[in-house]
């Protein structure tokens, strides 16, 4: 490799070091811009599956209780809610969560899809009247930031 210096300016091999050193940097930039957009794109697509896949959870009522008392989840989750009755009409109401009376009974189960926007503590409970024990049939959902 033969290398001249000519006044103030160094060349190798017929290039000039700054001409080479503004190819680089220039290159560097791609390169960087190419990885920062794969990291977005593919951050965005795990967003995208990620809310488009909601939790799916079987709740079964019978006289006087639901089999699950207690759903956890956390901020900005889905959850799909499958509700089924053992023997008679049951409903499920959350107000706070925008959740108005769901009704379903034996053999005619329903479906609440929701997506909790704050954490706190739910109340969740019947929202037909099944009997003497109707006022005990309760739950909460608790939504953790």
């Amino acid at each position: 490799m033969r290398s001249l210096i000519s006044g103030a300016r160094l060349r190798i091999s017929g290039i000039q070091i700054g001409t080479l050193c503004a190819v680089l940097r220039r290159m560097r930039n791609a390169i960087f811009m190419i990885l920062l957009t794969g990291t977005l794109v593919c951050g965005a697509k795990a967003d995208q599956a990620q809310v488009a896949q909601s939790r799916k959870i079987d709740i079964t009522a019978k006289k006087y209780e639901f089999d699950v008392p207690r759903i956890e989840m956390k901020v900005g989750e889905t959850i799909e809610l499958t509700l089924n009755s053992l023997d008679t009409k049951h409903g499920f109401e959350c107000k706070e969560l925008g959740v108005t009376k769901v009704t379903f009974e034996k053999g005619r189960p329903a479906s609440v899809t929701l997506t909790a926007t704050k954490p706190g503590t739910y109340a969740f409970k019947c929202a037909s009247f099944c009997g003497m024990g109707h006022g005990k049939m309760k739950g909460e959902i608790v939504v953790s930031p």
